[in-house]
């Protein structure tokens, strides 16, 4: 084939590929046939899903021109949410990568990389993390220990070693990344202030504060004499150091920073940008734990709205909002306003995902703690019983089941349900205590609160000896914080 030929059918395939990324964006008028962000965002993936068939046919011819739309499609569904369906997409691009290309040249790692993101950002941590220590080991052998994209890459894995709860294995590597990042590149460029703070929110995660609060103070200062004191790196670094602060308790020095990143975040950012909407999801947040209510839930209904307005109601930073929104209402004891939008949280989140699994029970769970806060006994007896269900189910001998069980109690107790309630508060307690030594270190509370709830229930039920027996039982455990 000549050269003339060549370009010709250079040309044609990139014709293709451009219809092809044209397909995704066809009908897509948001003022002429969509009513809400949902129904836009549902056109847009369906539009994704049909791009990605096309590909997966002999249309293009190129497979390195197919993987590097894979790589934009893949991008684009892991900013709707959809992460699943990013998944396939980049799973297919590594396999073309690894055909057409050497298993350690660069275009494959990024594939690598690529692949491992989406596994991350669906919540399958393990098989991110299996991605990013090969990709990081071919990286090592390949471009050596402190090359950028090796640097990167020790980075991401050791966030991911962070939110799988493998700290013993996150912090050794935030640290070997951050000196050879500093060595490399120098104390203060941007890549040294993100490994600064990642090891920060590694110390954070292990509950060292007073190794983390430090670095954070340290990487902020840095950031502004180097980036600026409005730029997105540095309103990052503000938005971690509130958040370090609330965690140690200072919400007299996390309040102040939280408000200037958010004032900053506004004015450069916008009013719906992410980081914006984070930070005004951490302030109302914040604004809750410190009682000052009449302060959070402005913030949080327009963090809600604008969540809403921007991403759908489906998306899963809507989701985290709503949560916020409902345990707002429940703090301010407006008890029909959080059923009212905890009902919706849980019916959007129970469609995004598996419905028997421990991690929608634990969503449940905590749902339902904010629900008898506010005396909405009803909803969070719906929603204890879906929680217990599933626990009995997939964990039937773990102590948060037994634990369930009794919060379950309290509902009906709320109800006066008192034949129901009597044999959940004993079973629940009892269960619990033949684990007691399983009971992890922050949750040692809930055996003194069970029986807390059998005395509440006798005391009712007018039974003074079986309030005798367990006031005696309950003298073994110190006393608990006043709730506010």
């Amino acid at each position: 084939m000549d050269q003339k030929q060549k370009a010709q059918n250079r040309l044609t395939q990139l014709e293709k590929a451009n219809d092809i990324l044209g397909s995704v964006f066809t009908h897509l008028d948001p003022k002429a046939n969509f009513h809400t962000v949902a129904e836009l965002r549902n056109a847009l993936k369906e539009n994704l899903k049909q791009a990605i068939a096309q590909l997966d046919g002999n249309v293009i011819g190129d497979p390195l021109t197919v993987a590097k739309m894979q790589n934009i499609l893949g991008e684009s569904l892991i900013g709707l949410g959809e992460a699943e369906l990013a998944i396939e997409v980049f799973a297919r691009k590594k396999n073309i990568a690894q055909a057409n290309l050497a298993a350690d040249h660069p275009d494959t790692l990024i594939s690598m990389n690529n692949l491992a993101a989406a596994y991350y950002a669906a919540g399958k941590l393990e098989q991110a993390l299996a991605i990013y220590e090969e990709t990081l080991k071919f990286q090592k052998a390949k471009l050596g220990a402190d090359h950028p994209d090796t640097l990167i890459s020790m980075n991401n894995l050791a966030l991911g070693y962070k939110d799988a709860g493998y700290l013993d294995k996150a912090i050794p590597l935030f640290e070997e990344t951050l000196k050879l990042t500093k060595a490399k590149l120098g104390p203060d460029d941007p890549s040294t202030l993100i490994s600064m703070n990642n090891l920060a929110l590694g110390y954070k995660a292990a509950e060292k504060l007073d190794l983390a609060l430090p670095l954070y103070e340290e990487t902020l200062k840095l950031s502004k004499a180097k980036l600026g004191t409005d730029h997105p790196d540095t309103l990052n670094c503000m938005n971690n150091l509130a958040l370090g602060y609330r965690s140690a308790g200072k919400l007299d020095l996390a309040l102040p920073v939280y408000e200037e990143t958010l004032k900053l975040s506004k004015a450069r950012l916008g009013a719906d940008h992410p980081l914006t909407l984070y930070c005004m999801g951490n302030l109302a947040a914040s604004y809750r734990i410190a009682g000052k209510l009449d302060l959070a839930l402005p913030i949080a209904e327009e963090n809600l709205k604008l969540r809403k307005s921007k991403l759908g109601g489906d998306h899963p930073d809507t989701l985290d909002a709503m949560g916020s929104m409902g345990a707002a209402y429940s703090a301010a004891k407006q008890g029909e306003k959080a059923a009212l939008i905890f009902k919706e949280f849980v019916a959007a989140r129970r469609k995004r995902g598996p419905q028997e699994d421990p991690q929608f029970a634990g969503l449940l769970a905590k749902v339902s703690l904010d629900l008898l806060k506010c005396d909405q006994f009803t909803a969070a007896e719906e929603m204890l019983r879906e929680c217990l269900a599933i626990r009995e189910k997939k964990e039937p001998n773990i102590w948060s089941t037994f634990n369930t069980q009794a919060i379950l109690g309290v509902a009906l107790l709320g109800q006066k349900k008192y034949a129901e309630t009597e044999p959940l508060l004993l079973k629940g307690y009892e269960g619990m205590k033949a684990r007691e030594k399983t009971i992890p270190p922050q949750a040692t509370t809930r055996l003194p609160e069970a029986l807390d709830r059998l005395i509440q229930f006798y005391t009712e039920t007018n039974k003074p000896d079986e309030v005798k027996k367990w006031q005696a039982e309950r003298e073994k455990y110190p006393k608990l914080p006043e709730k506010k």
